[in-house]
Parts: structure tokens; sequence; C-alpha cells
């Protein structure tokens, strides 16, 4: 008697077809989403190269406004902004005033003791910081 019952092999290589056909599948959506997130990188990096010569002729129309005479200064008052340099990040003033918190932020430490309810002229006996003159100081040491 044999152990291995009888195999069809048409039976047996369709359901081998069936199945890599069903994991092929797989494959095939991988290919296309890796083909259109590369689609995707490509419009990215053009519209940065873009971005990047449109920033370059703003600078200079900008200096050519100041070449031939206008201030910042009008400039600005006319609404024209300046351009920001080639890998500058806007300052961190103007984002603070774009934060839209309305008060700042309170630092923690020994340095803050003064909290929004106590004034810095509170009873210099009961003030745990120790006396700090307004007065200009001369110093020997150059300011930096």
């Amino acid at each position: 008697m044999s152990l291995t019952p009888a195999l069809d092999r048409e039976t047996v290589m369709a359901r081998a077809r069936d199945a890599a056909l069903s994991r092929t599948k797989f494959v095939e959506a991988l290919i296309d989403a890796a083909q259109a997130a590369a689609a995707a990188h490509e419009k990215a990096a053009e519209a940065t190269r873009t971005a990047a010569r449109a920033d370059a002729e703003h600078a200079d129309a900008y200096k050519d406004a100041l070449d031939a005479g206008w201030t910042a200064a009008e400039l600005k008052d006319s609404g024209l902004i300046a351009p920001t340099p080639v890998g500058k990040k806007p300052s961190k003033t103007s984002a603070k005033r774009t934060t839209g918190r309305g008060t700042p932020r309170r630092r923690v430490g020994a340095e803050n003791t003064a909290g929004p309810d106590r004034q810095h002229n509170d009873d210099v006996a009961s003030s745990p910081t120790p006396d700090v003159s307004t007065e200009p100081q001369s110093s020997t040491t150059p300011a930096h």
C-alpha cells in the first residue's frame, strides 16, 4: 500500500498558480505605490527648486529697488516685504508674535521667584533674591 495518495498534477499546479497569483497582486500594488511615491517626491523636489528660483528673483528685485534709491522702510511702508535670506529661518521674535500667546512663558528656577502676583519691589528682607541695583555699573570687562 502506498503512503502517498495519488496526486492530480494539474490540480496541484492550478492551486500553486492561484496562490502565487494572489500573492503577486500585493507585489503589484507595492510597485504602484512606490512609483506614485517617487513621482510625488519628484514633484515636491521640483516645487522646491521653483520656490528657490522665485526666492532668488525676489531677492534680486529687492536689491535692485534698494540700489535704485528706495529705502527698506519705504518698501516696508508700501507693503512690500524683504526677502528672507537663503538658508535663514524667520527670527524667533517674529515667530513669537505669530504664536498667539498673550503672555510670555515663566522660567522655572531660582532666578524667577517673582510670580505674577508678586512685585520685584517687595520688602527686601522678605525677598529670597539679592538686591540688584539698576544703576549702570562701570566694568573693565568688555561688553559682548
